[in-house]
């Protein structure tokens, strides 16, 4: 029988430490899939349904694809001003909030779900922001929460919003193209248009491989092979009067990031 943390404080510790073994009782290769024809986990599920009931403006930011059996974090994007009702949402189900020192308008939470003996874990945005430290931040959260779609019982980026949010995903973030992002991109790729706030930031940031015209056109022609070399090369590209405010974010949360590694030395 699995052993189980007594305490809230003990379920958030346990996960924070990456010990998901000692809430669990079985190791991260075990994972066993969605029931067949279920397209959404459903501790996955849970958390949109309580989202919805708690009129939190909310949209998935990519992976809908997904979601049956995630292997890695379920990516939102929430609005600021809802994340009180958010937590008050998700603490019913489970979900425990995790510390996010240095990882910007990120916002963790983490759930054990006992029917498939797995952790799941959302990842929650109140800002798109990019970069390894988040040091590309934009302003297009609620211009992107004002055009999102609903499809079934999820809350979608507009697919023109889809293929900047990806687009940029795997630029600054990643500086990579994963087969299934480049399948996702060519999907979006025909709606997608440079006139959205996320395409004026791909026009700025990528300004050195041609801006947002020539990357969209690269997509469609799937040159993979030239939008790699932008992602490797030219995503630090931005205007000169915003370079230093982006050092100065790097900087700050790369000492968080290491400050919250630091652990007291009487801990075990």
């Amino acid at each position: 029988m699995p052993h189980r943390a007594g305490t809230q404080d003990d379920r958030r510790q346990i996960v924070e430490d990456g010990l998901h073994d000692r809430l669990t009782g079985v190791g991260e290769g075990a994972r066993t899939p969605a029931p067949a024809g279920q397209a959404i986990h459903p501790a996955v599920s849970r958390a949109f349904e309580a989202l919805e009931r708690s009129s939190v403006h909310w949209c998935l930011l990519r992976g809908e694809s997904d979601l049956a059996s995630p292997e890695g974090d379920v990516d939102l994007l929430v609005a600021r001003d809802d994340m009180p009702r958010l937590r008050a949402a998700l603490a019913p189900l489970g979900y425990v909030p995790l510390r996010a020192w240095g990882r910007g308008p990120h916002h963790f939470f983490v759930a054990y779900d006992e029917a498939s003996a797995r952790r799941v874990k959302l990842d929650v945005v109140t800002q798109l922001a990019y970069g390894r430290y988040q040091e590309v931040r934009t302003a297009a959260a609620a211009g992107c929460l004002a055009r999102r779609r609903h499809v079934g019982g999820l809350a979608l980026l507009s697919p023109g919003d889809a293929f900047w949010a990806l687009l940029l995903h795997c630029v600054l973030d990643r500086e990579a193209f994963s087969a299934a992002h480049r399948g996702r991109l060519l999907e979006l790729a025909g709606e997608a248009d440079c006139d959205l706030e996320l395409a004026n930031i791909a026009d700025a940031a990528l300004a050195g491989g041609g801006g947002a015209a020539t990357v969209l056109e690269l997509v469609r022609a799937e040159d993979w092979t030239a939008l790699t070399t932008i992602a490797k090369e030219d995503r630090a590209t931005w205007a000169d009067g915003r370079r230093l405010e982006m050092r100065l974010r790097v900087l700050v949360n790369r000492a968080l990031r290491r400050a919250a590694n630091v652990r007291p030395s009487g801990r075990r």
